[in-house]
């Protein structure tokens, strides 16, 4: 599968809230770090168990990818804006229908179709104050 196609699959499953698709996407040792909270998945399952939970927390989340570079050397990187609103008990913070909206960058290294790295930026000080807002 091409780098574009992964890319376009990614957003795809993230967007259709199905974690076991996102997971199909990453090789079996691959990884994924949340760099805002300095939080390491390693393989397939523990992704999906995290989109999970964050499905959970934001049913209705959805990605729009805005800007796209794509390199020969099998690294992706997509800006996004995720809108969402907070649904159920996500730790301390109680759901009063919060409306997230969070640009964030995603870098994806992909070798032989599968996904091996990826890292997800963005800004956990934008997202507290969202979750926060009354």
């Amino acid at each position: 599968m091409s780098i574009e196609k992964v890319v376009e699959r990614f957003y795809e499953a993230h967007n259709a809230r199905d974690a076991a698709a996102v997971a199909a996407l990453y090789a079996p040792d691959a990884s994924h770090e949340e760099i805002a909270q300095r939080k390491v998945k390693q393989g397939p399952k523990e992704i999906a168990t995290g989109l999970e939970r964050f499905f959970g927390w934001f049913p209705d989340a959805s990605w729009t990818p805005e800007r796209r570079a794509v390199g020969a050397n099998g690294v992706a990187m997509m800006s996004y804006l995720l809108k969402a609103t907070l649904k159920s008990q996500m730790g301390p913070i109680a759901p009063r229908e919060q409306a997230i909206s969070l640009r964030g960058v995603h870098l994806l290294v992909i070798r032989d179709g599968l996904i091996h790295r990826s890292e997800d930026y963005w800004d956990a000080d934008t997202f507290q104050r969202q979750l926060n807002h009354v």
